[in-house]
């Protein structure tokens, strides 16, 4: 009986390559965000009735705000959303420039009136 003085990993070390490789291409790579965040989706139930009730808030970056294209102050503003039901969709459109306190303040006022069903339109990067 022949002695055997080293082991040859050679073959090993193919096989364990081959595997690799086989490994890698049936592998399905799932392309994840590196924060831990849950996108919000939208319910399409709730996007159909945005149209049924709707009115449109802008705010621009000169402070003014807009009701349905019409320019009023907050006092206007609070009397406005003191006579709108609660079931209607208020769609808020502000200027990426616009004043923050100012957006705070008319969500502040949609809140004090019941006014829950509140969107805001964006704009996707391409």
């Amino acid at each position: 009986m022949k002695k055997i003085d080293s082991l040859n990993l050679v073959p090993f070390i193919d096989i364990m390559l081959v595997l690799l490789v086989i490994v890698l291409v049936s592998a399905s790579f799932s392309v994840s965000s590196q924060l831990p965040i849950q996108i919000p989706k939208v319910d399409e139930e709730m996007q159909s009735n945005v149209d049924s009730k709707q009115i449109n808030l802008a705010l621009d970056k000169d402070g003014r705000i807009f009701v349905n294209a019409q320019v009023v102050d907050k006092v206007q503003l609070y009397g406005y959303l003191r006579s709108v039901s609660e079931d209607t969709s208020i769609i808020i459109k502000a200027d990426k420039d616009a004043n923050v306190q100012q957006f705070i303040d008319v969500m502040a006022a949609l809140q004090y009136f019941g006014l829950t069903k509140v969107f805001t339109e964006v704009e996707q990067e391409n």
